[in-house]
């Protein structure tokens, strides 16, 4: 049996405008599917901020409630209409010293790389009365909200609060793409076409015909993972000791949510993969979003004994000339991280901030 949902007092902005705050538990997740597929339709939102994604992340990562921390989601409603759902996670009591008491949002430390309320059209007043209604309910001032774009109305909305400071800059690469496959071509640099070429000839000169799959549903899963971790592997060893040693400390003191791997997880994805025969070469996994005309890369890899063919670069060259063909994506974001293949197709740098604040 469903508890009953919360409310906390009418706020009253005016004498025409009203806010009231509702606090839903993860197990109430479901009762705002309907409001949620509407708000997640604003121009500030992504895939990440889709009721399939948190319904996913409500499944696998949320934790069941302590007296350290809670998880809760709360619509925000004016005059009776919701316009606006927070979700959060708060800190009650801090505990292993590095997890601070204070409000957070759901879906930090995962595969997330933005996070945000969830809004379509952006109200300043409706973001006041939730950190309001929260900081009173729960008796927590310290706000800590991280993997904002920095161009998002939520993060400049933010930064007008009192003692507000931030968090610093992380970086995510994505590409708006031109109206043509030529403009595309012209996009690239001389070196990058030649090196597209370059990984063409060697295929042919090997005998190897590594082919593409667009929407790959049969791929196997358990080798993506052997791929993309042998990958994380050699990269963690090319970090410096201390940066180890850091890592380690941080990662047994911090809180740990349950992790996962998002194309076992999340069904709404799809696979971008090459073969040689029936030899996985590389993967792509990615998430189409219709509502802003967008791709969002989640996680990639590379068979290192293809890595002189360049599978991965090569299809996702491909991939982007598809979506430019049939016209149904504006945005092609390659995800957090600096690596060069994304700015050597056509990728700039989108700023991605966070904020500390007082409520």
């Amino acid at each position: 049996m469903q508890q009953k949902k919360k409310l906390l007092p009418l706020y009253q902005k005016s004498q025409d405008i009203m806010y009231i705050a509702e606090y839903y538990t993860k197990d109430q997740l479901p009762i705002l599917k309907k409001d949620w597929e509407r708000l997640e339709k604003g121009i500030d939102m992504t895939a990440y901020q889709s009721y399939a994604w948190y319904e996913m992340l409500n499944k696998i990562y949320v934790p069941q409630d302590t007296k350290n921390y809670i998880s809760v989601y709360v619509l925000i409603k004016r005059n009776g209409q919701a316009i606006l759902i927070a979700p959060l996670w708060i800190i009650l009591h801090t505990f292993k010293i590095v997890n601070r008491k204070g409000i957070y949002f759901l879906g930090r430390s995962s595969w997330s790389d933005y996070l945000n309320f969830i809004y379509d059209e952006f109200d300043h007043e409706a973001i006041v009365f939730l950190l309001r209604s929260v900081s009173e309910k729960y008796r927590v001032n310290r706000l800590c909200l991280e993997s904002l774009k920095q161009d998002s109305q939520s993060f400049q909305s933010l930064l007008q609060q009192k003692d507000t400071r931030e968090l610093g800059v992380g970086i995510s690469i994505s590409l708006t793409l031109p109206k043509t496959q030529e403009e595309f071509k012209s996009l690239l640099s001389k070196n990058t076409r030649q090196n597209i070429r370059t990984a063409l000839n060697r295929q042919k000169k090997d005998g190897i015909n590594i082919s593409v799959l667009y929407d790959d549903q049969s791929v196997n899963r358990d080798t993506c993972w052997e791929i993309r971790e042998e990958r994380f592997i050699k990269k963690f060893k090319k970090t410096p000791l201390l940066k180890q040693i850091k890592y380690n400390i941080m990662r047994r003191l911090s809180f740990q949510f349950h992790s996962f791997l998002p194309f076992y997880t999340f069904s709404d994805g799809h696979f971008l993969t090459t073969y040689d025969g029936d030899t996985l070469c590389s993967f792509f996994y990615y998430i189409l979003d219709k509502n802003h005309r967008q791709v969002i890369v989640i996680a990639a890899g590379v068979n290192s004994n293809y890595s002189k063919y360049s599978p991965g670069f090569v299809s996702l060259f491909e991939l982007i000339n598809y979506h430019i063909g049939i016209g149904d994506v504006d945005t092609f974001d390659f995800g957090v991280g600096d690596e060069m293949y994304k700015y050597n197709l056509g990728g700039k740098k989108q700023p991605i901030n966070g904020i500390i604040a007082k409520v």
